[in-house]
């Protein structure tokens, strides 16, 4: 595999890239960890969670950054030939997860529901709306550079997931689940 050029890094199309390899490699591990006998729940729990942590993030530059630029350079018939992701719909399967164990029953059955809810969505964009973008122009460079400005922000400010005490309702931070602990800015 080649290392990638500084402007590849800074490039927003490829970072959404980089962050799909990620959740795809996360969800076939998960999946590994199913079908292998024996799995160790405490294994399977540090996969899903990182799975949540890259869900959370992507989701977040996608809401505040990309979205909102993808809507000012396209038009409406490419964004409805394409499927965005749910975020809404992901919040809840996240927030059903952080109330369960990986013994639980269903707790499989919810990762592979994230599954179903990002996937197409990730085929969907780079098939189609990052050939697009790039066709209309898009300065993706500039994008990424925000990009990449706000997932340094966010990391800093200790993006991490943690379990809700028993008893305790989740609250919402800025609409996802609070186990996802994104800092509002």
């Amino acid at each position: 595999m080649r290392p990638q050029t500084n402007q590849q890094t800074r490039d927003a199309l490829h970072q959404l890239r980089r962050d799909h390899e990620l959740i795809r490699k996360l969800l076939r591990e998960h999946e590994r960890l199913c079908q292998g006998p024996g799995c160790c729940p405490a294994v399977k729990a540090d996969v899903v969670e990182r799975l949540c942590d890259a869900l959370c993030l992507c989701a977040q530059m996608e809401e505040e950054i990309f979205y909102p630029t993808l809507r000012q350079v396209l038009d409406g018939e490419v964004l409805a030939r394409t499927t965005l992701c749910d975020h809404g719909r992901l919040r809840q399967l996240i927030a059903r997860l952080d109330e369960m164990e990986p013994g639980d029953p269903g707790y499989d059955g919810a990762v592979d529901d994230i599954a179903d809810c990002v996937l197409p969505s990730m085929d969907d964009a780079q098939a189609v709306l990052f050939v697009e973008l790039r066709l209309a122009g898009l300065n993706a460079v500039a994008l990424g550079e925000q990009m990449a400005q706000r997932r340094r922000t966010q990391l800093r400010q200790d993006f991490t997931r943690v379990g809700l005490p028993a008893g305790d309702a989740p609250e919402a931070v800025g609409g996802w689940p609070a186990a996802c602990r994104l800092v509002q800015m």
